[in-house]
């Protein structure tokens, strides 16, 4: 979905905004000069507004614009059917993201994340949960925006008294990793599950031993995740260096091994070419 987000920056943009229809308390459907539709939010923005009505542009938080009519009906539908406090708490949660990732978010995460979140919230208060088989990966590969995800559900048991375990969590997060690479959240599974699948090996590979503590590690699961990343946009990097890769091949026989079945695994997967230095950095 195109969805665009902007803000007020100054107390004359939006002055000639005009309600559309009150969607709630605090979401407003509203045309601007125009003719264009706009979803804006704020804490008693919509109160006794009647279609007609000026938006009070000082109320007015976030301001979203849809680039069709179908979008337009979508979120409108979407913000029209659930609760205003979970609305609100969605968006406070997208703002940690942003500020805590140091990342530009696609805009669509406010509607993929509220919908996610309000349709899980109602899922556990029907005594329905899923497991997050991909939990251990998500915390290794996306720390941030499994930390952000964990704010999530402390928020939540705060302020709606509901209490997710810590797949949740990951679901959340997972969200987010598709905000910030622009991903479908499918695509976003199968390179999460490719991770799993990778880690897997390195697990079970003969005379090797990954010290999980040490901060090589850390940096290593960095590299990992965006080669995965890489692979899967075909963004693959070479620096053609091939006296540095037969180094590697012949210092590290038994991790270059490795890592080569490791990066057939992805050229199968991906049906892109990975560049043999790809596979020669970091040597584990």
């Amino acid at each position: 979905m195109a969805l665009n987000v902007v803000f007020f920056l100054s107390a004359s943009e939006g002055k000639h905004m005009k309600v559309l229809k009150s969607i709630n308390n605090n979401v407003v459907s509203c045309l601007d000069e125009n003719g264009r539709e706009w979803i804006a939010m704020g804490r008693g923005l919509g109160f006794s507004l009647r279609a007609g009505d000026k938006i009070d542009q000082t109320k007015v938080e976030k301001l979203f614009r849809m680039e069709t009519p179908d979008d337009a009906r979508r979120l409108t539908d979407l913000f029209a059917t659930l609760p205003a406090q979970q609305i609100e708490l969605c968006s406070l949660i997208v703002d940690r993201a942003t500020q805590d990732l140091g990342r530009k978010l696609s805009p669509s995460v406010y509607l993929t994340l509220t919908d996610h979140i309000c349709f899980a919230i109602e899922r556990l208060r029907s005594g329905t949960t899923f497991q997050n088989t991909l939990l251990a990966e998500v915390r290794t590969f996306y720390p941030r925006e499994y930390t952000v995800g964990k704010y999530a559900l402390e928020l939540m048991a705060k302020e709606l008294d509901v209490h997710f375990p810590d797949d949740e969590a990951a679901n959340i997060a997972l969200h987010l990793v598709n905000a910030e690479y622009e991903n479908s959240i499918s695509d976003t599974l199968r390179i999460t599950q490719t991770l799993h699948d990778i880690l897997t090996t390195l697990n079970g590979w003969p005379h090797l031993h990954l010290d999980t503590d040490s901060g090589f590690y850390d940096e290593f699961t960095v590299h990992l995740k965006f080669l995965v990343l890489r692979a899967f946009s075909d963004h693959a990097q070479s620096q053609d260096d091939a006296r540095f890769v037969a180094a590697v091949r012949q210092c590290y026989p038994n991790e270059f091994h490795c890592a080569r079945q490791i990066v057939e695994g992805l050229e199968s997967r991906t049906q892109n070419r990975i560049p043999p230095e790809e596979q020669a950095y970091p040597h584990l």
